[in-house]
């Protein structure tokens, strides 16, 4: 946990303070401010927000899995055996059996040679697109990709174009001649504000053509999109 110190009285960060209430009164006047909402008991199709009775149809839990009896079973019987959290880092001790477990099972299901888990959808791509790209290489992204991607992008140093988005063309345009020594391509496979899904055999064509590598985030389709769940790729 990290703590910001205040004290008016010395002027210690009294300067800094003012000029940070002042940058909150203008989020504020734009309308851009932010309230987190207390919601619950828990995420489930019907719960409350701010004491009101709500069906939920903001949730990302499309198939109802954190409500499921066989998960929380599974969740339950994990802590008891396992406790709650590995005690370190992945790099020193803190890889388990069960994170290899898990993610043998995800490769499986994925039709990949490996997996590896992160905790949230957010890390995953600051972790995947810094790991790729660096100063030097290029970036090719949708317009309208998860802001996760476009902070990934920003950090990788690596020279990042925006493309139209689905405009495969465009892309194109944008790896015409480029002699990067990494290039990749980074899209949604569903687009988490909009709902539509990207033209993934295009840009694999185009990946294919260029040397570059397709990235794609599917943390709106695994589960729901392919004939058997596999997602937007599948």
């Amino acid at each position: 946990m990290k703590s910001i110190i205040v004290d008016e009285a010395s002027g210690i960060g009294g300067g800094s303070a003012f000029e940070l209430t002042r940058r909150l009164d203008q989020i504020e006047l734009a309308g851009l401010r932010r309230v987190l909402r207390s919601a619950g008991p828990a995420c489930a199709p019907r719960m409350t927000m701010g004491g009101v009775p709500c069906i939920l149809m903001a949730s990302n839990d499309y198939l109802g899995l954190s409500q499921h009896p066989a998960m929380i079973s599974a969740m339950s019987s994990a802590l008891d055996a396992r406790g709650a959290g590995s005690g370190a880092s992945r790099l020193i001790s803190g890889t388990l059996d069960s994170h290899l477990e898990l993610e043998r099972t995800i490769a499986w299901f994925k039709g990949t040679e490996a997996a590896l888990f992160f905790s949230t959808g957010y890390m995953t791509n600051l972790a995947v697109i810094t790991g790729l790209a660096q100063t030097g290489d290029l970036v090719i992204s949708d317009e309208l990709n998860h802001a996760s991607i476009i902070d990934a992008c920003r950090l990788s140093n690596a020279h990042v174009m925006v493309y139209r988005h689905r405009d495969v063309e465009h892309a194109a345009s944008l790896l015409a001649g480029s002699e990067a020594p990494v290039k990749l391509i980074v899209t949604d496979g569903v687009f988490s504000m909009d709902g539509d899904l990207a033209p993934l055999k295009e840009l694999m064509e185009l990946a294919r053509k260029t040397g570059a590598l397709l990235v794609v985030d599917d943390a709106h389709g695994t589960g729901v999109w392919g004939e058997t769940g596999r997602g937007t790729v599948e």
